[in-house]
């Protein structure tokens, strides 16, 4: 029986910048070949930690990493909105969203708490209505960065007269003893936005002298798949 041939396994030697095989090279001593039943494992030893390259703390050994939006914030590409309104019972509130018709995404999340009884909704594809209102400017989370959000937001328009999905409709807070409860809602599962569409978040107040938080957060990323 003729036996299977050894794969070869190459490894890019990144201080020479040479390609190597490890089943011949000269340093064996530090890159060990074990060939076994055709399986070749290769074993790497003497890692020297480099601060800022390895990603392993010299001390602990612990691997560091952060997640991927946390990664956006120090590329600039991670931006929020937040503030606050006041309304009182059945006063309305409403901000118009357009995401860019490009391949930059829009990865959304949000918070929202109210002091008071509260209800919103966040309409996709939203048409009609949303006149009037202000600009809102989104800020960079990285304030060393001169990027610039691609989304258009205006707070302070009229309602939207219809949409095609409402993707959130949410409500929370009650009436105690001689006073209004408040509650919230938040979407930690982020919402990757479409591009090129309108969207309109409502709020609908339940209670007087009604503090509601809003905050939006997202970070925009080209799609490459």
């Amino acid at each position: 029986m003729t036996p299977n041939p050894i794969p070869q396994t190459r490894i890019y030697d990144s201080v020479g910048g040479d390609i190597t095989n490890p089943a011949t090279a000269a340093n064996q001593d530090d890159i060990i070949a074990n060939q076994i039943n055709s399986n070749q494992k290769t074993q790497l030893v003497g890692v020297d930690y480099e601060a800022g390259k390895s990603g392993i703390d010299a001390v602990t050994e612990v691997l560091e990493t952060i997640d991927y939006a946390h990664h956006e914030i120090h590329s600039g590409s991670h931006y929020y909105i937040q503030g606050y309104i006041e309304l009182n019972d059945t006063d309305t509130f409403y901000m118009k969203l357009v995401t860019p018709d490009t391949p930059t995404w829009s990865h959304f999340i949000f918070d929202v708490k109210s002091t008071g009884i509260c209800s919103t909704t966040l309409d996709e594809e939203a048409t009609g209505g949303m006149t009037g209102g202000a600009s809102i400017t989104p800020i960079n989370n990285n304030r060393n960065s001169v990027n610039t959000s691609g989304m258009i937001l205006t707070g302070g328009v009229t309602v939207c007269t219809s949409y095609t999905t409402r993707l959130e409709d949410d409500k929370w807070g009650a009436d105690g003893f001689k006073q209004t409860i408040g509650g919230g809602s938040s979407r930690t599962d982020e919402l990757i936005l479409k591009q090129g569409t309108v969207y309109c978040r409502g709020f609908v107040s339940g209670a007087n002298n009604n503090i509601i938080q809003f905050k939006a957060s997202w970070y925009e990323h080209e799609s490459r798949n």
